[in-house]
């Protein structure tokens, strides 16, 4: 089966049915830039590089042979709701942060990190530093400075802890995901 056929017509199809999906997952030859990615406690990422960037476009867990859609071909998000996200510490940032945020926009990277204890830290950035507009040659630099929120997901790409602004505060990251991983055990 043709890859671009499987993600654009097949794959939706089947998100509903997380064991069939798996397996037309793991029957899937990784070409054209498909990668299935092991992300510990027997979980994996299936990517696809779309612009230069992996994206993690379906959750793969090997103990219950199901797979999850996490981001469409589209670089939407799929699995995020205006309710999994803390709008409060988004306060304050650009209106193009917003939107973005809103539209589940993942074009920037974003990254589901390794498992740990049920849990995997997500990564989704909203906006870049601004040599993401530079060319080879230097020109074209901004003075953007990178935006990036973080949340955490369980075993079914189920969100656990809300997406939220850090502001670089690694010990409130440390606490969101003390926080998921307590929620998991439940």
């Amino acid at each position: 089966m043709n890859l671009f056929v499987f993600l654009k017509e097949v794959a939706p199809n089947v998100n509903k049915k997380p064991h069939e999906l798996y397996n037309l997952l793991m029957a899937m030859d990784q070409k054209h830039g498909f990668k299935i990615e092991d992300k510990g406690e027997n979980m994996a990422v299936a990517s696809l590089t779309i612009y230069l960037y992996r994206k993690p476009l379906f959750l793969l867990n090997h103990s219950t042979q199901c797979a999850y859609q996490f981001m469409d071909t589209d670089e939407k998000l799929c699995m995020i709701s205006d309710k999994n996200i803390d709008w409060k510490s988004l306060k304050g940032l650009s209106d193009d942060c917003l939107r973005r945020a809103h539209n589940r926009d993942a074009h920037f990277p974003t990254q589901i990190r390794g498992f740990e204890n049920g849990v995997a830290e997500v990564s989704w950035q909203l906006n870049p530093d601004g040599r993401y507009y530079m060319d080879e040659d230097g020109y074209g630099m901004t003075d953007d400075e990178e935006v990036e929120i973080y949340g955490f997901i369980d075993r079914q790409g189920r969100l656990v802890v809300k997406f939220e602004n850090i502001n670089g505060n690694w010990s409130r990251l440390c606490a969101m995901r003390r926080k998921a991983q307590k929620l998991a055990k439940k």
